[in-house]
């Protein structure tokens, strides 16, 4: 493995592990809560998916099957209830949890989009591997 994938790799290690955020959810009689950090590619390619695909609704409900756990940190939904959350909860308790986990994300990378405040743009005095055309 490369140097740099190692310090990749520790980076996101260090992002992912910013503890848990909660958020009350009085309809449903308990608290709903989530890591605050990265959350990896291939957990977001499903989401990122139906958004593309015009499917808000269904992207919404799976970041919440992602994201959402228990005070223990275990998952609060599984895969298999994606249709009674899609079909007989109310969606606007979902939106509203879903829309504090991403405020929480915000505030996470208010960094300049670096969530531990690391990362600096730098501009290279020398020949840049791209070319523009005049």
């Amino acid at each position: 493995m490369s140097k740099v994938l190692s310090k990749a790799k520790l980076h996101f290690a260090e992002i992912s592990n910013k503890g848990m955020e909660s958020f009350e959810v009085p309809e449903w009689d308990t608290t709903v809560y989530w890591k605050v950090g990265g959350l990896n590619f291939a957990s977001q390619s499903a989401v990122i998916e139906l958004q593309n695909a015009g499917k808000s609704a269904d992207a919404l409900v799976e970041m919440l099957l992602i994201r959402a756990l228990d005070e223990n940190g275990n998952k609060m939904f599984s895969k298999m209830e994606k249709p009674v959350l899609m079909n007989q909860v109310d969606p606007n308790v979902i939106l509203k949890i879903v829309t504090a986990m991403g405020e929480s994300d915000k505030v996470a990378e208010a960094n300049g989009g670096d969530p531990v405040g690391n990362s600096k743009r730098t501009q290279s005095s020398g020949s840049s591997s791209s070319s523009q055309k005049s």
